[in-house]
């Protein structure tokens, strides 16, 4: 019953803020049958995991009935299931059609459903499109007060909405290679003819002013996220600060913090601790040092750390970056206090054992191997990790809010705290870097994205053999590169961190220059799936969950 009554205040909330003398509310029947029919239709072909059917509408799809009588109009709409007769639409779902306007020839509007609620009326897209359906047998039987109604009506919705598109049914399939085509069945098409130029010029030309496009130019994507990012955080999911690229572009830079949230107020300048997401700075700082021929990737790191010499055995510095040497996490070693050092990490190691595998031979993630790196990069280089990074990455990338908490007491006291899973506040207390260890901003992050696709940092080759498949991550059924999660097919790298209620995403798509960056300091297990969202409103079918 919770679907239903979620369903029938939301019909009420949204018809009492939408009376017009123009619009005469003529409700459907939409039972919890119907509601729960119509998300298994979304679940089953948008590979959705939803359970409301409310959405952003931001296109408006124009049909006719192929029936000319209203009342049988209403009636064929006021079933609720999909008759037996119509054999593919029924083999996709029980769900009978439902559009959220209908128009009588004389130019009577009756809203049939809430506005912002899905109904089946145009393959691919229901998620995003309000649909109009005028009264008549044919194109010919459709009048000038049609027209009329229709312009007032999208008038009406463009004041409501971020309504971006207008396209009559028959040109759906132009939209099926953008981000708003959802439909993962092939077969799964119809043809249609409805309506044709006579309605949709005259109806196009009555609203020339509000720029409505027939053809797909993106610019529905900021208002897309947003809805996302808040949908997540009036469930308590996301309270953080988000800054999404296309095509090198900023397309969306924000705070979404709820009034209800216990973390500190943010805003997109603020500087919070990375965590793991630090790890891709540690590998890069190694990238430097192999492309300047300091030291190469098949170089042993057992002369580096003698005291370890018994589990290094076999182990070179690809190992480590790969997460395949077969190191312990030190997590698992010891108890880790405030003001825990690399060095204690290292003597951390010296308790294990055996190596977990075969240098080489299978994925272990482990913070140990990148505190080690960062020890590396020390020792070739003769001067601390953090001052090496901030010298050859932070000030060529231009991150001027980036900082290890090693270094600056003072910036860390006055950055944001985080909230954890129990609600408590905390601070990230440890001094190791390499694994983690630094914080900053968005900004920053997507400044360290441009100088890598634009290889201000990097070589075109050596960022290519960083970015390479390397090791599979076999639990989630991906690979992992020098410092990157990497999905060579697709150009995308990206690496997540999670400390007690910090959160971050860098995820890159090099070769769009494209960038997703999410960071939260409030307890959350969204940011995977946010992230493929995001994807989904960037690239469409293309997007790929992160496991």
């Amino acid at each position: 019953m919770k679907i239903i009554k979620c369903f029938i205040l939301l019909s009420l909330f949204a018809l009492a803020g939408c009376r017009s003398d123009l619009i005469k509310d003529r409700p459907i029947s939409f039972s919890e049958w119907r509601v729960r029919q119509t998300l298994r239709y979304v679940n089953a072909h948008y590979d959705r995991t939803v359970d409301s059917i409310t959405m952003l509408p931001v296109m408006v799809v124009v049909h006719y009935t192929a029936m000319d009588s209203l009342e049988t109009s209403f009636q064929y709409m006021n079933k609720e299931a999909m008759e037996s007769g119509r054999a593919l639409l029924k083999s996709a779902g029980e769900a009978n059609i439902a559009v959220q306007f209908l128009v009588a020839k004389n130019g009577d509007i009756y809203r049939l459903m809430p506005e912002n609620h899905i109904g089946r009326h145009v393959i691919g897209m229901n998620r995003h499109a309000i649909g109009i359906e005028n009264v008549g047998a044919d194109e010919r039987a459709l009048t000038r007060e049609q027209i009329a109604a229709n312009a007032y009506i999208i008038r009406h919705l463009v004041k409501k909405f971020p309504i971006r598109y207008l396209i009559a049914h028959s040109e759906y399939r132009n939209f099926e290679s953008t981000p708003l085509w959802e439909e993962r069945d092939a077969k799964y098409r119809t043809e249609k003819i409805d309506p044709g130029a006579s309605f949709m010029q005259p109806l196009r030309a009555q609203l020339a002013d509000l720029k409505l496009q027939a053809t797909y130019d993106g610019s529905e994507i900021p208002m897309r996220i947003e809805y996302v990012l808040r949908d997540y955080a009036k469930k308590n999911l996301f309270h953080g600060n988000a800054l999404v690229i296309k095509n090198g572009v900023i397309v969306y830079r924000a705070s979404i913090t709820e009034a209800s949230s216990k973390s500190s107020p943010l805003t997109p300048e603020s500087a919070l601790y990375l965590a793991s997401a630090a790890k891709p700075i540690t590998a890069l700082a190694i990238a430097l040092l192999a492309e300047r021929g300091k030291i190469k990737y098949d170089t042993p790191v057992a002369p580096y750390f003698p005291q370890l010499k018994r589990i290094l055995r076999g182990v070179t510095v690809r190992h480590l970056l790969a997460h395949t040497s077969g190191l312990e996490d030190y997590y698992a070693l010891t108890t880790a206090q405030p003001g825990f050092t690399n060095a204690d990490a290292v003597a951390a190691l010296e308790k294990q054992r055996a190596p977990l595998s075969r240098p080489g031979n299978k994925f272990h993630y482990a913070n140990s191997n990148y505190v080690l790196l960062a020890e590396i990069v020390a020792r070739v280089t003769g001067q601390p990790f953090t001052k090496f990074v901030a010298e050859n990455i932070f000030l060529k990338a231009q991150m001027a809010q980036s900082f290890y908490r090693l270094d600056s007491r003072e910036q860390v006291a006055s950055a944001p705290s985080a909230i954890d899973i129990a609600g408590n506040e905390f601070r990230y207390p440890f001094d190791t870097v390499g694994a983690g260890g630094l914080y900053t901003t968005v900004d920053d992050l997507a400044r360290f994205g441009r100088a890598l696709w634009d290889y201000q940092l990097l070589g075109k080759n050596a960022l290519q053999t960083m970015i390479h498949p390397t090791a599979l991550v076999e639990k989630k059924h991906t690979h992992y590169a020098l410092g990157w999660y990497a999905d060579a097919k697709r150009g995308v790298i990206y690496h997540d961190g999670n400390f007690r209620g910090y959160h971050t995403m860098n995820w890159l798509q090099l070769p769009t220059q494209s960038a997703i960056i999410l960071m939260t300091n409030t307890s959350t297990d969204k940011i995977k799936e946010i992230t493929f969202e995001i994807d989904r409103i960037l690239n469409g079918m293309q997007a790929q969950r992160i496991e």
